[in-house]
């Protein structure tokens, strides 16, 4: 399989292992919104823009108003949300929700 998913708590983490999976199959495997996701792209060698996109349009439309957050080491825009560690991903999603909570 290109990913692998694991859950923690209110938290989804996908690992991707392939840049080209079809999200559409892990959409069916998640079954429902969550209220976060993480992807983690640290074993993928190369993502262009349009993969980021996707991603991120994936994970936004798959969560309860909750966080997205891509896990991944290499040059990128800053138009995405990305970190480059699964702890920095932890602590992103602790301040969004930080941010919510104020609003």
């Amino acid at each position: 399989m290109s990913f692998t998913i694991k859950k923690q708590d209110d938290i989804v983490i996908v690992e991707l292992k392939n840049s080209s999976v079809d999200l559409s199959i892990i959409s069916n495997e998640l079954e429902g919104n969550h209220n976060h996701i993480i992807f983690d792209l640290l074993n993928l060698s190369s993502i262009n823009e349009g993969d980021f996109k996707n991603f991120t349009k994936f994970g936004t439309s798959n969560t309860n108003e909750g966080s997205f957050v891509m896990i991944y080491k290499g040059s990128y825009k800053d138009d995405f949300s990305i970190v480059p560690s699964l702890e920095e991903a932890f602590d992103f999603i602790e301040m969004e929700n930080i941010e919510r909570m104020l609003k």
